[in-house]
């Protein structure tokens, strides 16, 4: 074995739990196309993308195939100030019908819409179970950066199991390793302890 060789085998690749599709709505730009791609043939995959590269339509595309793919709703996750952004993109770029923003699950059983939108309080505070639905997209995800904040802790366990889940978010800091992890973490790409210990010397004393 060379020392390529070697490190290719040090290398932990996160498996695919997704799906592929033949089709993409056609106003995606190519670049977009191919992340959307990625995301769901992933299953669990964070973008981390700077402004202008199209997040929104990126989180909206593949929320709208998740649906498709599982026959239930999707859940868009928000800040409240770019709620009108994703309805905006959704019905003047991607041509789909509405996101309906909700509060509660009562809301959310009598809505027919394949995407829902809320904020993040909703879901933290326990008024939304993010495994009623078959995917969920959290928009700006910074606030999964820090391991010890309430939402982090909260979101970890209110969103294991949900089959598809996505993180979109601008680019992380490339010297916070921890950062990485911790989104690696909320995916169940890899547990966050089980990430220190491996690739980092933890000092317990």
């Amino acid at each position: 074995m060379n020392y390529i060789d070697f490190l290719k085998s040090k290398v932990a690749v996160a498996k695919h739990t997704g799906f592929d599709v033949d089709e993409l709505n056609p106003a995606l730009k190519p670049h977009q196309r191919d992340t959307v791609q990625w995301c769901l043939k992933g299953g669990r995959r964070a973008v981390f993308a700077s402004f202008g590269m199209g997040k929104t339509v990126i989180g909206l595309e593949t929320a709208h195939k998740c649906a498709e793919k599982t026959g239930k709703q999707s859940l868009i996750c928000l800040p409240l100030g770019v709620r009108q952004e994703f309805v905006r993109d959704a019905e003047t770029v991607l041509g789909y019908d509405k996101p309906v923003y909700v509060r509660n699950m009562a809301e959310i059983k009598a809505s027919s819409a394949d995407i829902l939108l809320t904020n993040y309080e909703r879901v933290r505070d326990g008024d939304i179970d993010p495994t009623y639905f078959g995917c969920t997209v959290l928009d700006e995800a910074a606030v999964l950066r820090g391991f010890g904040s309430k939402t982090y802790q909260t979101f970890l366990d209110k969103f294991k199991g949900v089959e598809f889940k996505f993180v979109m978010t601008a680019t992380p800091d490339p010297n916070k390793y921890k950062e990485l992890i911790h989104y690696a973490g909320y995916l169940e790409v890899m547990d966050t302890g089980q990430a220190l210990t491996r690739f980092f010397q933890r000092d317990s004393t």
